[in-house]
Order: structure tokens, then sequence, then C-alpha cells
């Protein structure tokens, strides 16, 4: 066989290995164009010296490279069994949270590369294995989670010595009411008891002003709303944008169905009624 055959199959092979790799029963689903896309930030990131920046700075620079990057919902519910999936480019406002810390994560280390990527996603979104159950569904399994790692620290407390005061608890009545993953229904209900007794700062939307001082470029906004029993109290996720005109936010918005900055940070806050104040947490050097 000769030389060109042989190099035709390896990349052939490679790039199956790119689109779905499967290792201890899980699949991993890459999207199309985040190699590239990867590559591309960390030849930005490495151009700019960007490494030498504080960890902060380079998680809300990491954000801006992700602006109009579309919003695509339930991208981890596609289909069962469990997968990991990885993207730069569709996201929502979870997975864009993961991304950019990730992305921050290594480009300060200078060790951005497309493996070390899909481990640090795979760290940040699960508590164990990578099953469904598993997975940290709630935003304040994800903060609790992930402070316990040392890859975050929860600002908000520090700053209003108050916790949030809402039950993580409707993930497995919908889950019920679907007749979706019934084996999973008794996890996912032990995990809600877990997470319900964690503790997680929280600070009053009457409180978020005065403290807008305090927050620190790419930090980590949850936005509490009043919850329902369709929805849980920490509504959506984004980025702190810190500009010369005070505290913004990076954000992938489902209304405008993609990446968006918000000038900000009080004028989105201040769009809704039922608005009870912001989780803050700050990616740990």
């Amino acid at each position: 066989m000769n030389m060109k055959i042989l190099k035709k199959i390896y990349l052939i092979n490679v790039l199956l290995l790119a689109c779905n790799v499967y290792a201890n029963n899980y699949q991993v689903v890459i999207e199309s164009d985040t190699k590239t896309l990867i590559k591309q930030i960390d030849k930005n990131a490495k151009k700019n010296e960007i490494y030498k920046q504080n960890l902060g700075d380079i998680i809300q620079w990491s954000a801006r490279q992700l602006v109009n990057e579309p919003y695509v919902g339930k991208l981890l519910d596609q289909h069962e069994p469990e997968y990991l999936y990885i993207s730069v480019t569709n996201t929502d406002c979870m997975l864009f949270i993961e991304e950019v810390l990730a992305l921050g994560i290594l480009i300060k280390h200078d060790d951005l590369t497309l493996n070390n990527y899909v481990n640090k996603i795979k760290e940040e979104r699960y508590h164990g294995e990578i099953t469904f159950c598993n997975r940290n569904h709630y935003f304040k399994d994800w903060a609790i989670e992930n402070i316990k790692k040392g890859l975050v620290v929860d600002i908000a407390y520090l700053l209003s010595k108050q916790y949030l005061p809402y039950a993580a608890n409707v993930m497995s009545r919908s889950l019920e009411k679907q007749h979706k993953h019934l084996a999973d229904i008794e996890c996912i209900k032990q995990r809600e008891d877990y997470i319900n007794n964690e503790q997680l700062g929280f600070i009053p939307i009457k409180d978020v002003e005065k403290n807008l001082k305090n927050i620190k470029s790419g930090d980590i906004i949850g936005i509490v709303r009043t919850p329902n029993n369709k929805a849980d109290s920490i509504h959506h996720l984004g980025i702190a944008n810190i500009t010369k005109n005070g505290v913004g936010m990076i954000h992938a918005s489902s209304d405008k169905k993609k990446v968006i900055v918000e000038p900000t940070l009080m004028g989105y806050l201040n769009r809704f009624q039922d608005m009870q104040g912001i989780i803050l947490l700050r990616a740990k050097n």
C-alpha cells in the first residue's frame, strides 16, 4: 500500500475520531468547527500574550471570542444514553459558562488543545462518571461541585453573608410528568436532597448595585428570579464584562439566539419584575 493511501486512511480515521469518540461506554460528540475555532483562539491568545493577564481577564477575553456564536437549546439531551457534548460554536447559557471557564484556565496555563478542552469540560459538567444522573443539571449543583474542585470561589457569600433561599426541586417532577429518564428519577431526587442541604452565596437585588464595584472581569453571574413549577430559581447565566462604562455581561441569549453583550448588568436585571438577585462566582487563580 503506497504512502498516499496510508495518509488518506490516517486522515479519515482522525476525522472520525474528532466526530465520535467512544471511551468508558460513553460517546464524545464534538461539534463541527470546534477544533478549528479552538486552534484559532489559541493562536490569537498566543499572539496577544493573553496568558500573561490574570485569569478573570482571560475568561472575559475568551467570552468575547464567542460573541455571535449561535444559541441552541437542549444540546445535551439529543439522544440517550448520556454523551459528552463538546462545542465552542453552538451553545446555551450553561454551556457558555463551561466553555469560557475551560478556555480561560487552559489559556492561562498555555495548554489549550482540543483534548485538554474536552477533559476540562468533563471535569466541570459532571460530579462522577458520565451518566445522566451525574450531570450537574442545576447551576447550584454545578457551582457547589466546582467550588469543591477548586475551580471557582463563592464571591456572593463573601460580599453578602447570605445564602440562596430557594430549593432545587423542579427537575425530578418534570421528568415524572414527561415520562422521561424514569430509571433516573430516584437518583435525581437524591441529588436534589443533597443540593438542598448545601449552601451557595446570594446577593439580593437590593444590594447588587452597591456591590457592582466588587464584580471583576470574568466573574460568573447567576441570575436569580422567582422560581415556579417549571423553572429553577437560577434562570440564566452570564460572564461579567468590565469596560470603561462599568459592569456589563456577556451571555448566550435564548431571545437573540446567539451570544451577545449586555451594556450594563443593572440594565439587564431591571427588565424583570420577578428579579431576586444574583449568584457570583470567580475562577480561582
